[in-house]
């Protein structure tokens, strides 16, 4: 079975012996990638509440091959296995999400199903009355408030990083559709997914330079990311999300709300209040 908490040891990955030995460079690689596809695999099962046996016949796969690629054992094509498992999916899961045909929510969403699980990472006391106060300045903010805004922050970050880390696999794979599965959230996603790892890395980064901003008040990571994104992409990205949210896409994730309704305050905030 495959154990969710296994990561790659990557500390030594950039020490001299990788660094004189391309061949082993390249099967590291090979394994962090199997990995990422047990991992995967193993959490879409988990969602489905499948045996192996279940889940086999559910995509069409053999189980001991399933149980081969949970276990990062498998010796075929684990990228072709994994694609075609994606597209068997689709076919079995309706998404309770309404479509939305812009890129920057759709990555949200994605981060959000991907297994960001919130529900577990709502640990504050009050939590409903506070998350409504997005309006507030961060220079009038409390340092309570300021710190519930950290903690609120924190794991969208993780789940952000989880999410590109997915798309990794997706865009190996060659594929332009995939399925989300994670508990009670469901999805149906297409696209290109490099474009989708950009669009999630744009959330991460402005996450971070709001996360910095709390800690020093100054907007130096706030500056460096409106250089990265570019003048055109920023209006781009704000309409979009005003357009989600006037569209109400995120009824069904209140989380994925809070987030966009801070992300556009503080970047009114940033820009001077346009």
């Amino acid at each position: 079975m495959f154990d969710k908490d296994r990561t790659l040891d990557t500390s030594n990955s950039k020490n001299s012996l990788f660094d004189e030995n391309p061949d082993m460079i390249e099967e590291f690689r090979e394994e962090e990638i199997k990995l990422d596809i047990a991992q995967h695999i193993y959490y879409l099962r988990d969602a489905t509440k499948l045996t192996q046996e279940e889940f086999g016949e559910l995509v069409g796969i053999d189980p001991i091959i399933i149980d081969d690629l949970e276990e990062s054992d498998y010796e075929g094509d684990s990228l072709a296995v994994l694609a075609h498992i994606e597209k068997s999916l689709r076919r079995h899961v309706e998404a309770p999400i309404k479509p939305a045909e812009t890129l920057y929510p759709n990555a949200l969403l994605t981060a959000t199903i991907t297994g960001l699980k919130l529900r577990y990472f709502r640990y504050h006391i009050g939590r409903k009355a506070n998350t409504t106060n997005n309006n507030k300045g961060l220079e009038t903010k409390t340092p309570e408030e300021k710190q519930y805004l950290l903690n609120e922050l924190e794991p969208w970050q993780d789940a952000l990083v989880r999410n590109m880390q997915e798309l990794r696999i997706f865009a190996l794979a060659g594929m332009t559709e995939w399925c989300h599965l994670d508990g009670g959230l469901r999805g149906n996603f297409s696209g290109n997914p490099n474009e989708y790892i950009v669009a999630a890395s744009t959330h991460y980064e402005l996450i971070d330079a709001l996360v910095q901003n709390i800690h020093s008040g100054r907007c130096t990571v706030f500056k460096q990311w409106q250089q990265n994104i570019g003048g055109q992409e920023e209006a781009r990205y704000i309409n979009e999300l005003e357009a989600a949210l006037q569209q109400n896409i995120f009824d069904e994730f209140p989380d994925t709300e809070w987030l966009v309704q801070t992300l556009l305050a503080f970047l009114k905030m940033s820009l001077g209040g346009d």
